[in-house]
């Protein structure tokens, strides 16, 4: 059988597409898909480099040196829909420098977009639609064996033949997580990972992934495109495993858990903070949760085993706007709250509810809020803000609109009349709005713009939000994180 050289790619992408006006606390973490791919493609028999051009500062044309010496034979490409641009750059110069190549794209952008990706990245095979581990190995198995890839499922091409972008049979998402080996970590130079000055508390701190999915219907994610709505899960075994790991092998001191909703499934939760609690390691962590799902005995559990931070997405202090892209599963979130004599909406009550629980137990919150979204008006928009300066959690942040392709909020937004014409994937960029991909017609640029800046300005000028930022002062060395982290937030 033919050997193959195989390599997977974070392609180079600048501070500027990632992080916007958060770039002066930029940082980067393991790139968890692709090394899925690398130590899954190792675990059966292939061997397969693993290259983030983030973290080693590559630009293209240092991408370009690096496959000319190496010649590979199989290339995948991640691609998000802000960088897309960059990854048809990194397929382009991977062409050139290895012109026999099998070329693939993946992630959420082509799997959102697969036949307009093949339109626009002539220099891709293949886009891999949804996860890509098995998907990546069968196409390793066909390379090897010199057999015809369009039979593996999972995958769009284009027709030389009928001129059109063709489907294979779609791929079955994995059943089981605990099948799947570790990412490669081996592969990748972890101990040049540093993530986002907000994102940690104690270094080293590596992202980890417990759970694949999501159930909710959130108009504004895209997060079910590639791991689709339902929640596979790791054994509480196995993701301890998995921690262990990282602390053993490379220090980890903390944790942050990417699921796109830590608690979705509480009984699994529960459980394995009970058995984290009596390891023999103990570790930070943060991660993402639904404001509508905690409560008291939820939260004391997550403190005592040493959650620091949660990510809370709050989005609208309007119950209308909250309606409108569906941040809750259950009518009654947006009808008025029984227990209150006042009338107001559940889930409002809820949220302050449940960030008052975290700042009583000394949980700091990390809360984001959309600014300007379809049917708003500006005191919509000042409603919001002033939710957010009550809440006061001590970290707030404010975006526009951002319709992602596979979200409803591009369907809302078109019928809104506000989606830009003739845009550019670098225009997705969620943090820099100078050029948006959205105008609330009610608003318009300029005045979403201004709010936008006065959101944090206000929000950061606040004694109280500068009173709980100081209060978690607790080592020399946070003092150089919380200014660094200030700076990032406020731009200054």
């Amino acid at each position: 059988m033919k050997e193959i050289k195989t390599l997977v790619l974070q392609p180079p992408i600048s501070d500027e597409v990632m992080w916007g006006r958060f770039k002066k606390g930029s940082g980067y973490v393991p790139p968890l898909g692709i090394m899925y791919i690398a130590g899954y493609m190792e675990s059966k028999g292939f061997s397969c480099d693993v290259l983030d051009c983030l973290v080693e500062k590559y630009k293209i044309s240092d991408l370009k040196k690096h496959l000319l010496k190496n010649k590979y034979d199989f290339i995948g490409i991640t691609c998000m829909t802000n960088s897309a641009l960059d990854a048809f750059a990194s397929a382009k110069v991977a062409r050139e420098a290895c012109p026999d190549a099998l070329i693939v794209l993946g992630g959420v952008h082509p799997t959102a977009l697969p036949e307009q990706t093949i339109r626009e990245c002539s220099d891709a095979d293949f886009v891999i639609i949804g996860e890509g581990e098995q998907t990546f190995v069968d196409l390793a198995n066909c390379l090897q064996e010199e057999k015809s890839c369009h039979t593996v499922d999972g995958l769009a091409y284009r027709s030389k033949e009928e001129s059109k972008v063709k489907y294979t049979t779609p791929r079955t998402p994995i059943p089981d997580l605990d099948a799947l080996p570790f990412p490669a970590y081996h592969k990748v130079p972890m101990e040049k990972y540093i993530p986002h000055v907000t994102q940690y508390i104690d270094l080293p701190n590596y992202p980890i992934l417990l759970q694949r999915g999501c159930p909710y219907q959130c108009t504004y994610c895209d997060h079910g495109a590639v791991l689709g709505r339902k929640i596979r899960s790791l054994s509480v075994e196995r993701a301890i495993e998995n921690i262990r790991y990282l602390v053993k092998n490379y220090g980890a001191r903390g944790v942050y858990f990417l699921d796109s909703v830590f608690t979705v499934r509480r009984d699994f939760i529960m459980k394995l903070l009970k058995e984290l609690q009596h390891q023999d390691f103990k570790i930070s962590f943060a991660c993402n949760a639904r404001a509508d799902q905690l409560d008291i005995e939820l939260l004391t559990e997550l403190k005592k085993t040493g959650c620091w931070m949660i990510q809370v997405g709050i989005e609208s202090g309007n119950i209308k706007s909250l309606e409108l892209i569906k941040k809750a599963s259950y009518s009654s979130a947006f009808k008025p709250d029984p227990n209150d004599p006042n009338g107001r909406p559940y889930l409002l009550n809820k949220y302050e509810q449940e960030i008052r629980n975290c700042q009583k137990l000394g949980i700091q919150v990390m809360a984001s809020y959309i600014l300007g979204l379809p049917g708003e008006t500006i005191e919509d928009v000042e409603t919001t803000i002033s939710f957010a300066k009550k809440l006061a959690t001590e970290t707030a942040l404010f975006f526009l609109p951002v319709p992602y392709p596979g979200s409803h909020l591009l369907t809302q937004a078109k019928e809104d009349g506000g989606l830009k014409e003739n845009m550019s994937w670098k225009d997705y960029s969620a943090v820099d709005y100078s050029n948006p991909v959205y105008v609330n017609p009610k608003i318009g640029k300029e005045k979403m713009q201004e709010l936008l800046t006065r959101a944090f300005n206000e929000y950061y000028k606040q004694p109280k939000v500068i009173y709980r930022n100081i209060k978690k002062i607790t080592r020399m060395k946070d003092i150089t994180k919380y200014v660094k982290a200030f700076r990032a937030l406020t731009g200054v």
